[in-house]
């Protein structure tokens, strides 16, 4: 290469080409979701083939693979979305100082508030995702992970008794989290079969009565 000048040059023109190909790159994979989201909500995720979401985000088909390998992958990105919401709702700092009651309360909140304001492609991306392998295949919140986290810092913190497993007791909240939003989704577009929050609220108050260390 040249001197440090020419270097310098060659590093800042580099930069804005990398950016627009990311730009256009993203502006694609978002077509891409939007599009299968729309035609997802006209028919369901089954039903739903490649081809139709190529054609309606007008693009080439082999470009739809690019990005989204599997149609099922399309549910992966509506799970990231959603998980990037809830972490907006619950910042770093609360995870960290607030008690385990309030942060698991605060995050089910919010995925109460994603999934009733995103009712109708909820279902449609939950039984897509049962047709596609289900929960015993991929977990498109990853929400194991989340509670085991926030599981190990309340034991670290001594506010669960000693002898509480994370990976337990988060195997048995993403277990009953998906097993409660299943019969959620049973009813119809516009009118829930039963009261999500309250179902949630439910199965906290069980898991906080068996894990919380009470005042004698």
């Amino acid at each position: 290469m040249g001197d440090e000048t020419e270097t310098r040059m060659s590093v800042e023109q580099v930069k804005p080409a990398n950016s627009r190909r990311q730009r256009r790159w993203q502006d694609v994979h978002d077509r891409l979701y939007d599009a299968a989201c729309e035609l997802f909500l006209e028919s369901d995720f089954v039903s739903t083939s490649v081809d139709e979401i190529a054609e309606r985000a007008d693009v080439a088909r082999k470009t739809a693979y690019n990005h989204f390998p599997r149609k099922r992958d399309l549910i992966s990105e509506w799970g990231r979305r959603r998980r990037l919401f809830v972490q907006g709702e619950l910042s770093e700092e609360v995870v960290a100082t607030h008690s385990f009651e309030d942060v698991l309360r605060h995050y089910f909140r919010a995925l109460v508030k994603i999934n009733q304001v995103q009712r109708p492609l909820t279902i449609r991306m939950l039984m897509g995702w049962r047709e596609s392998g289900g929960p015993f295949d991929v977990d498109p919140h990853l929400l194991v992970e989340v509670f085991r986290d926030i599981t190990a810092r309340a034991v670290d913190r001594g506010e669960l008794r000693a002898s509480t497993d994370p990976a337990r007791v988060a195997t048995i909240l993403y277990s009953c989290y998906f097993g409660i939003l299943y019969e959620w989704v049973a009813g119809s577009d516009q009118e829930a079969p039963f009261d999500l929050a309250q179902a949630y609220t439910q199965l906290l108050d069980l898991t906080f009565e068996g894990l919380l260390k009470r005042p004698a």
